[in-house]
């Protein structure tokens, strides 16, 4: 069997002990490991697709939550500029334009912020899910260019052998063995 290491702490100290895995078990573990390799296109692509669904609810479930964000931004940018045109604030405070440039960059930034995250888990399992998409279309890519190598050295090799049957027995035998024809 395979030798698994067990880590174990003891107070300040890192142990490490050897597991002696059963034949069987480390074979099932191969078995699994050899499907997962095989399906992986197929698994990618399908987790992507679930991925992209999650991704859709998600950002619905955002826009649910996205006025209450711009409800509040409207209110505090209409708060600035008023208090811009009076020159005083809610709290009799001189207001400059200056003042006014300041808090609406850190407004609009907050803002921002808030949508980044309200949008962010949607945003990132949907770039997963394409990710998944994209990478499971690769390794197809690239197994159906090892395939289409394999044929076309298979090819090569039949016309080659078709060409040495023509040479060493004739076009008439070629075509008997070629298309089964028995002679009577």
């Amino acid at each position: 069997g395979s030798v698994l290491y067990k880590i174990i702490f003891k107070g300040e100290r890192l142990i490490m002990e050897k597991l002696k895995l059963p034949t069987n078990v480390t074979r099932a573990f191969h078995k699994v490991g050899f499907q997962l390799k095989k399906h992986s296109p197929e698994i990618l692509v399908v987790s992507g697709d679930v991925g992209m669904v999650g991704a859709g609810v998600l950002a619905c479930r955002a826009t649910l939550k996205v006025n209450e964000i711009i409800d509040d931004h409207k209110e505090t940018v209409d708060a600035i500029h008023e208090a811009t045109e009076t020159g005083v604030t809610n709290a009799g405070k001189e207001y400059t334009v200056e003042d006014s440039k300041k808090e609406l960059t850190i407004v609009y930034a907050q803002t921002g912020l808030k949508l980044v995250k309200l949008y962010g888990p949607a945003l990132a399992v949907g770039t997963l899910s394409a990710t998944a998409i994209l990478a499971g279309h690769n390794i197809t890519r690239k197994r159906n260019v090892a395939l289409a190598a394999a044929y076309t050295a298979v090819d090569k090799g039949f016309k080659d052998y078709r060409e040495r049957v023509v040479e060493r027995f004739g076009k008439e035998m070629d075509k008997e063995l070629r298309y089964n024809i028995k002679a009577k």
